[in-house]
């Protein structure tokens, strides 16, 4: 009997091929979009998970009040915060710092060299970390012992790669490289950072013996300080963060008066970070919570869409099978023998559409990796989600769902069919399935124009942000990294004579500034000022750039009041050989955007210009106000503006850690061009590393995730659309069919052309009319909880309302007229014959 099921089904899939293609293709592309979408929905949920003491771990990152609540919170804390909770606090079993080389030597230079050749490189992701750091985190120490490798002052642990990139097949223990701050010795080597960790780094060096040296371990100021615990197994963090006030004021209570301002410090779960963390200076660019929940639900729309399409397509056909039920009834065959026949097809479907899934998601998987920027197919069955027996679990139900649940309501419409009415035909003139076709039509209209809006909606975002007005120039601008911890007592010449240089050999060169960060990277220097005549109590913290006076005229801010600085406010700072930026005596000129202006209470940019600001701290330095520049984005438009102050660096030119130039890229061979910048570049500067990128590029590049989310979006939001055209393809197919007849007897009474398609299509025309009026109000509120996401974005206009549903209405006439135009142009005669 089953062989008799099997063996029916195949041929009635073979008898109806167009059909049988449909609903597996249909449900193919269903299940395969599903699949990806929650690989990567798993992946981005994974992140850190493989740490064995993931469950316990916590950043402990600060905000404040008071004074200073414009102070975005920090992802970092104070360098005596991880000595104080594991000392103050019985539950915290161990404490990790990590802080970036580049907070310290600015530029993460290392170099090496044997046998008379040197390798050199700027290395990004360097951390000096405490020596705990590989007990509490699970990343494989290959080399070197865990207990003692971040110990040994002027030690250093690197990745896999960074020991190939520099040693080659060599043994790398032991060799020393060269680094701004001083000689390091390789103590250790781990394993290569798997893709689903927060934290990015291809180096550690010791950071105890460093804060002994610089004096530093005992501050609570500084917060550039990544401060990870780990507690005791089965501790409640709730409990822990409730002792975290009395440890606040036991540290910083008299600074808190004396400013007025408070901190607070909470627990947040290593799981957590990547798509629930937002905090300002952040180890990486994090994911979202929501775009990744949202990705979720477009994979269920697409495999609704699908499963969609078959019950559509099977309670239409019913119609043609009707007769078949009627004479199998009267044949003998019971209620339960036709509903097993109906759901052996419908399981014979979804295997066949399973297979297929299996072997697109084979040949697709790298190009899906591609898209999403991440490979996150390795390790898929020891540590991905083929790991998880959940994971299995939910194919198995997916699988079910399929060939069982959407096989059932065709399996017992078909099964309950009167034979003596269907045998009369009566059937045939029933609506009974009417009312459903129409509303599953109605909620595949409606998910397909909900992907529409959010595929528009996500690249005009994508587009405001990376084609917006900045309040600077980013085209055309060539960014050479250089390092202030190259200094030494010709440093300050050797960037005069390569600034003149380059002015002086490339016209195509217009202008050229020094600056300690571009636009695009994050500040990390900051200091605590005031006005003049206020107290301490009014301090509030701005981020501090280094540049000279070229900046403005480089990178084209407006300045909208006062003057650019000059030389001679160069010459100042280096006479008086000042600390940071701020000076000793009151002459100290420095230029502010418009938001440091308004949050220092001037009630305009004139009215700042010449006032007093002092620094707030242990002790205080004067500067003057010289100029007021035009805010400008410094990061992403994600971010609001920031309070920044510009000034000349002191230290004999410590601070300045780029170079930009001002470069017409279609005067001459850019290469040519770039060739020669860069010999002369390794003659001011012999044994450096030479590197450089534009800005568009980089400061685009803080941009990348959301492009690929972008991607992610539009890939999805097509392959849904495709899925729900195959549907209705295969509806209108059966529809024209059925009304052959109709069409046949219209024609000869006179009808014509586009009154037979507008007869056809007006049907379909109402169902999208009726999904775009139940989806614009979704679309609205959904657009306006993601964008909320961004402190800059566009406005919500009609046409992205309208587009969607035209659109889907385009497509909609154009699947059914094509089906129509045959059967509306053929002979009515032979269209009066098939009954």
């Amino acid at each position: 009997m089953l062989k008799s099921y099997f063996k029916t089904a195949w041929r009635n899939l073979l008898r109806n091929k167009i059909y049988s293609v449909i609903n597996i293709l249909g449900l193919a592309l269903g299940m395969t979009a599903c699949f990806f979408i929650f690989q990567y929905v798993n992946f981005e949920k994974s992140y850190d998970r493989f740490n064995t003491n993931a469950a316990n771990i916590y950043r402990v990152p600060v905000s404040y009040s008071g004074s200073l609540s414009s102070v975005q919170s920090q992802a970092k804390n104070h360098p005596a915060l991880g000595p104080a909770l594991k000392r103050d606090i019985p539950e915290v079993v161990d404490a990790v710092r990590l802080l970036s080389i580049k907070t310290f030597t600015r530029s993460g230079y290392f170099s090496y060299e044997e046998g008379g050749q040197k390798k050199a490189f700027f290395e990004n992701d360097a951390y000096f970390a405490d020596a705990s750091f590989f007990k509490v985190f699970s990343y494989p120490l290959i080399r070197g012992d865990k207990e003692h490798c971040l110990s040994e002052q002027g030690g250093i642990v690197i990745s896999e790669s960074m020991a190939k990139k520099y040693f080659g097949n060599q043994d790398p223990m032991g060799k020393i490289f060269n680094s701004d701050a001083s000689p390091l010795k390789v103590t250790g080597v781990f394993a290569d950072l798997p893709e689903n960790s927060h934290l990015k780094f291809n180096a550690l060096t010791p950071l105890a013996p460093a804060l002994k040296e610089w004096g530093s371990g005992d501050l609570w100021t500084w917060p550039v300080f990544y401060t990870y615990v780990l507690l005791k197994p089965g501790t409640d963090p709730k409990k822990v963060e409730a002792k975290f006030p009395a440890l606040i004021d036991k540290y910083l209570g008299k600074v808190m008066k004396e400013m007025n301002f408070r901190s607070y410090f909470h627990l947040q779960p290593l799981t957590d970070i990547h798509l629930k963390s937002h905090y300002i200076d952040e180890a990486e660019v994090n994911g979202d919570e929501k775009e990744v929940f949202f990705l979720a639900v477009i994979g269920i729309f697409i495999l609704l869409i699908a499963w969609t399409n078959y019950i559509n397509l099977s309670t239409a056909k019913s119609l043609e099978r009707a007769k078949e039920v009627g004479i199998r009834k009267v044949s003998g065959a019971a209620k339960k023998q036709l509903v097993i026949q109906f759901l052996t097809e419908s399981l014979m479907i979804n295997v066949l559409a399973l297979v297929i899934t299996i072997i697109i998601i084979t040949q697709a998987m790298p190009l899906f990796n591609q898209l999403v920027g991440k490979d996150i197919s390795a390790g898929f069955f020891t540590r991905g989600i083929g790991s998880h027996p959940s994971f299995w679990l939910w194919v198995a139900v997916i699988f079910l769902s399929g060939s069982l649940l959407v096989g059932a309501y065709p399996a017992f419409v078909l099964s309950a069919f009167n034979p003596v009415r269907v045998l009369k035909g009566l059937i045939i003139k029933s609506n009974t399935n009417l009312s459903l076709r129409r509303a599953l039509l109605s909620f595949q209209f409606f998910l397909s124009i909900m992907l529409i809006a959010a595929t528009l909606i996500v690249f005009a975002q994508l587009n405001f942000m990376r084609k917006g007005d900045l309040g600077y120039k980013k085209d055309q601008l060539l960014v050479i990294r250089i390092s202030s911890a190259f200094t030494d007592s010709t440093y300050a010449a050797k960037l005069t004579y390569f600034k003149q240089e380059i002015l002086r050999q490339y016209p195509s060169v217009k202008n050229m500034s020094y600056t300690g960060v571009v636009p695009g990277s994050l500040i990390r220097d900051g200091w605590d000022i005031r006005r003049a005549e206020q107290n301490k109590q009014h301090s509030l913290t701005t981020f501090y750039c280094m540049v000279d006076h070229d900046f403005i005229n480089t990178y084209q801010v407006p300045l909208v009041a006062g003057s650019n600085l000059s030389p001679m406010d160069s010459s100042e700072v280096l006479s008086r050989g000042g600390t940071g930026v701020f000076g000793l005596d009151k002459n100290l000129k420095v230029l502010v955007n418009e938001e440091l202006v308004k949050r220092l209470g001037f009630k305009s940019a004139n009215e700042a210009v010449n006032q007093r600001i002092i620094t707030s701290g242990n002790a205080e330095y004067h500067a003057v106000i010289k100029g007021v520049v035009k805010n400008f984005h410094q990061r992403s438009l994600k971010e609001t503006y920031e309070p920044i102050l510009f000034a000349y660096p002191s230290y004999n030119n410590w601070g300045w850690d780029n170079v930009s130039l001002d470069i017409n890229t279609g005067a001459g061979d850019l290469n040519k061009n770039l060739s020669g910048i860069e010999s002369l570049f390794k003659k001011t500067f012999p044994g450096k590393p030479f590197q450089f990128f534009f800005l568009d590029d980089f400061f685009n590049s803080q941009y990348l995730s959301d492009q690929r989310l972008g991607n992610v979006f539009g890939v999805f939001a097509l392959l849904a659309i495709i899925v729900a055209c195959l549907g209705l393809l295969g509806l209108s197919a059966f529809v024209i069919k059925m009304r052959t007849k109709e069409i046949g007897i219209r024609k000869i009474l006179g009808a014509s052309l586009s009154g037979i398609l507008i007869l056809v299509s007006k049907d379909f025309i109402k169902l999208v009319l009726l999904s775009a009026v139940v989806a614009v109000p979704v679309i609205y509120w959904a657009a306006s909880e993601w964008l909320h996401n961004y402190a800059f974005h566009i406005k919500l206009n009609w046409l992205m309302f309208i587009l969607p549903p035209l659109l889907l209405l385009l497509i909609v006439l154009l699947t059914v007229c094509l089906q129509s135009l045959k059967a509306a142009m053929a002979n009515p005669v032979k269209s009066l014959r098939t009954e």
